[in-house]
């Protein structure tokens, strides 16, 4: 098991201890939660870095890696709807999204094709993490309700990238498909 791979893994274990925080009673359990957060989306851009750099590329860490992505970010919006912070309509279409084209990845990962992130997916999931984020933390910042507002709209504009990049997706593979 390589470094990137081990890193992958953790993330995933942050997952579970993420909504632990988030869901139990305590004080300040946004900021520690929103830690554990962070950490894990950082570590997603560093097993990427340390896999490219150290020619650590596996197939478990091409499944394993998208994967931890959308464990993460749907774990966070089915933990904010229990909480009545996020609406149900909004995970929904985020998260059906994200297993659609984790579906759609995983086929071609079985036909050893490419598939990789696109700029706008990129952007996709920097909406999503700001804005998951901010919605955690908006109780404990000044001005709460403004930036419990803002942070809405950034789930929202994260909705709209997340179909957008999920359309572009079907419509860029979908040619593969037809070539085979």
């Amino acid at each position: 098991m390589n470094a990137a791979n081990v890193i992958t893994i953790l993330r995933i274990i942050l997952v579970p201890i993420f909504l632990v925080i988030l869901l139990t009673e305590m004080e300040n359990k946004e900021i520690f939660a929103v830690i554990v957060f962070i950490i894990a989306a950082i570590s997603d851009a560093l097993d990427g870095y340390i896999a490219r750099k150290y020619d650590q590329v596996t197939e478990l860490g091409k499944f394993l890696d998208p994967l931890a992505d959308k464990l993460l970010i749907a774990g966070a919006l089915l933990a904010l709807v229990h909480l009545g912070k996020v609406e149900t309509w909004v995970a929904t279409v985020i998260i059906l999204r994200e297993i659609f084209i984790t579906g759609f990845r995983f086929y071609f990962l079985v036909k050893d094709s490419m598939f990789s992130a696109s700029w706008l997916a990129k952007k996709k999931t920097t909406f999503q993490l700001v804005s998951v984020s901010l919605i955690i933390l908006s109780e404990k910042l000044p001005y709460r309700e403004i930036v419990f507002q803002a942070a809405t709209i950034l789930l929202y504009m994260a909705v709209i990238l997340t179909i957008y990049s999920g359309v572009e997706y079907v419509l860029k593979y979908s040619n593969a498909l037809k070539e085979e």
